[in-house]
């Protein structure tokens, strides 16, 4: 029988170090003492499993969650308290959330009491409609609803409305919109991007051709010249004036998007359909793409793939490679100028259009 006096000068209560070491000797004696647990080093921790306490449990999950080891978690999650003061559960959320661990947001739902934040949470992740979530936990979401108007500087050229399906795109979404505001190409104003909005499954997407993703909503929206959407399915691509990217998309992979939007032309092969519409004729197709002859193409334009699979062949600007080539790669001051050169073009000529039908432009 382990016996402990209540003298100050006991060496379990001297320092953290001797005191996990008692611990890793008496086990049993985390019941005699005060112990702080969130102070123990995880050796200590998983020591007293032998325990078989839930609080210890959580400790140790929290620790083994906080160094990334997620696999060696999975055991714990069934031994934790099933309920948790409400701190130490929201600070668990938070983290789980900023990592994007939803396998374990699920798991910590399912072995703890019901908590509003957490079930709200994984509505979102679902896609659920707004109006079926717990109406008190909305304003506290990391989301925005969608409004019925938007406001942009009347400065702006092109307006780009965000939205997602689901919480997961719409946190990536407001990364890349972050990442795009703090280097806007081709210049500052060519594009404003709205808030993120989540729209959940009003948003109907699906894959079509080739695996491109298309999208449709099922509620109207406040106007905007382009709309940019993030999705769990499909990838991404520009169809007329919408944008759908994935979880997988980076800034490289908007920039490229945004590029389309412009007009420009990807310049790798491209097949089918597109190959027959878009190669079957001569002339000046994209700021950045010639279909013709080598003795029609302009002067010092350089061959690209693009047409590889069509009747004619494909020129472009730059014998090097460029953004609509490959993704990755930077975009040039050629490029960049070509582009604000478009959106400058395309913003004249969508002032001129407006001031025939006798109306003022106000984004």
């Amino acid at each position: 029988m382990l016996m402990i006096g209540s003298s100050a000068d006991h060496p379990k209560l001297k320092n953290l170090i001797t005191q996990s070491e008692f611990l890793a000797q008496y086990p049993q004696s985390y019941y005699l003492i005060k112990i702080e647990l969130s102070k123990l080093p995880i050796s200590t921790l998983k020591q007293l499993k032998v325990l078989e306490n839930p609080q210890i449990n959580f400790y140790l999950l929290r620790h083994l969650i906080d160094v990334g080891a997620f696999e060696q978690a999975l055991p714990y999650w069934s031994t934790i308290p099933k309920k948790l003061p409400t701190q130490q559960l929201e600070s668990l959320i938070e983290v789980l959330l900023k990592l994007g661990k939803w396998h374990e947001l699920t798991l910590l739902s399912k072995h703890i009491e019901p908590f509003d934040r957490l079930d709200s949470l994984l509505q979102l992740q679902a896609g659920k409609i707004i109006e079926n979530i717990d109406k008190q936990q909305i304003k506290h979401l990391p989301v925005r609803l969608l409004p019925k108007a938007l406001n942009f500087h009347q400065s702006c050229k092109n307006t780009v409305l965000l939205l997602a399906d689901h919480l997961e795109a719409s946190i990536h979404l407001q990364k890349l919109r972050a990442q795009y505001n703090k280097q806007p190409e081709p210049s500052p104003n060519s594009f404003c991007m709205s808030e993120v909005f989540y729209v959940g499954s009003a948003l109907d997407c699906t894959e079509g051709f080739n695996g491109f993703a298309l999208c449709n909503l099922n509620q109207s929206l406040p106007h905007a010249d382009y709309q940019i959407i993030m999705t769990k399915r499909g990838l991404a691509n520009v169809h007329n004036k919408q944008m759908t990217l994935s979880l997988q998309s980076d800034i490289d992979v908007l920039i490229h998007e945004l590029m389309h939007f412009s007009g420009f032309e990807d310049e790798y092969a491209v097949y089918g359909r597109k190959a027959k519409w878009l190669c079957n004729s001569s002339g000046l197709k994209a700021p950045n793409l010639y279909i013709g002859t080598v003795q029609s193409a302009p002067v010092d334009w350089s061959p690209a793939k693009t047409c590889e699979k069509g009747r004619l062949k494909a020129f472009k600007p730059s014998s090097q490679w460029s953004k609509m080539q490959y993704q990755e790669l930077p975009l040039t001051e050629q490029y960049r100028q070509l582009w604000r050169k478009k959106i400058v073009q395309d913003w004249q000529f969508k002032q001129k259009m407006q001031a025939n039908k006798g109306e003022v432009i106000i984004n």
